[in-house]
């Protein structure tokens, strides 16, 4: 089967189509192309794909699906299979740039959220769930077993500030009538994981006047993406305050709320996997607009032997034993329950490296990119498209 991959060297791109080329019976032809591609780079993709008598389309976020429809129309009409995984929000193009997106028969839809699953299905798709995963050629244990992990308590990624500054920008004023409120929310799920964050908000904004120029659907994501970035924030600096060994890696936009020397810098396909391979214990704290899904560094930090500490939520438990003497990761549910495992973990080495030894032959196991595109191909054979 030939199997067209459109690709911007973007996000989980480069590990999925490392994977795709291992699943036998596939050829793959990436095709490099912009997110949004004008008709004329839109009518050479449908030559390509043409020419080397595809029989499927892999997208992630839909990039590199036209806007106008003609890669739509040519795969619609050729009985072309569309295979899409969203690792976002699937429906950020259509509230931002207010791009539509098209169901179809021949299409299948993926998305490593599962909050997401029930509103796709509303609207037509055929969704189903497929979490993120790691690549053991990026991301191992170091060969040495006397490998120092000189680093205590690590947080990897960026501060969101410039994404912040972009959303905030699209409705001038709008965020700074909801400080208060949002500071409750935030201070709802500190106490709380499993607070109702985007329910409230919602709530709040129904009975909110929205500036004339602002959607609904647009104001709620504008609102929900500041209530998590407010809300990360306030979790890395109580890290910082409390534990000394903490380190964060990710942008210069930490620099307001970290000092300076307890911030690094780790690029993801260079350095980033020694930086897991010193670190005891990684933290995992997620934007609180991922409902139920996970972030790369619940599977990268455990396959180069570190322990992670992620956040309550169903699909952890599906995906990982978190209770018990066999527990392979570690959860909490309020940041003081958080401050407690840093602090048990620190305390309790031997312990700590069994669970992240146990953490690291799950993922082994079960969530390599390898694993998924296997899973990926079992729901499209199921689906007969």
């Amino acid at each position: 089967m030939n199997i067209a991959f459109f690709n911007q060297n973007a996000l989980i791109q480069r590990e999925v189509v490392t994977a795709l080329r291992k699943f036998p019976g596939v050829h793959v032809i990436a095709i490099d192309i912009q997110t949004h591609p004008v008709a004329a780079q839109a009518q050479q993709v449908v030559s390509i794909l043409g020419n080397h008598g595809c029989e499927m389309v892999i997208t992630i976020n839909e990039w590199g699906i036209d806007d106008s429809g003609i890669i739509w129309e040519y795969c619609d009409s050729h009985k072309i299979a569309h295979i899409n995984w969203t690792v976002d929000d699937p429906f950020f193009e259509e509230i931002v740039h207010r791009k539509k997106y098209r169901p179809s028969k021949y299409r299948i839809d993926f998305v490593s959220d599962k909050g997401y699953l029930e509103p796709m299905r509303t609207q037509g798709y055929s969704v189903h769930f497929l979490p993120l995963a790691t690549d053991l050629s990026l991301f191992h244990p170091p060969p040495d077993l006397s490998h120092p992990r000189d680093l205590d308590v690590v947080f990897v990624g960026n501060s969101y500030l410039k994404q912040i500054d972009s959303f905030l920008r699209m409705a001038p004023g709008f965020i700074d009538t909801l400080v208060p409120f949002l500071g409750e929310v935030v201070s709802s799920y500190l106490a709380d994981v499993d607070f109702d964050v985007e329910g409230t908000i919602e709530e709040k904004l129904r009975k909110k006047k929205i500036p004339a120029d602002l959607t609904y659907e647009k104001a709620c994501f504008i609102a929900k993406h500041a209530a998590g970035y407010f809300g990360r924030k306030r979790m890395i600096t109580s890290l910082a305050e409390r534990f000394r060994g903490f380190m964060v890696y990710g942008d210069a936009g930490w620099k307001q709320d970290i000092p300076e020397h307890r911030l690094g810098t780790a690029k993801y396909y260079d350095s980033l996997c020694e930086v897991y391979q010193r670190a005891r214990i990684t933290i995992d704290i997620n934007r609180m607009v991922i409902r139920n899904g996970f972030t790369q560094r619940v599977f990268d930090a455990p396959a180069c032997g570190s322990l992670v500490i992620t956040g309550k939520k169903q699909v952890v438990d599906e995906s990982f034993t978190v209770d018990g003497e066999m527990r392979d990761v570690v959860v909490f549910d309020s940041l003081d329950t958080l401050h407690d495992a840093v602090n048990y973990y620190l305390l309790h080495d031997n312990e700590r490296a069994a669970v992240a030894q146990r953490g690291m032959n799950t993922v082994f196991r079960r969530h390599t990119y390898d694993h998924r595109i296997n899973e990926m191909f079992t729901m499209v054979k199921r689906s007969g498209v």
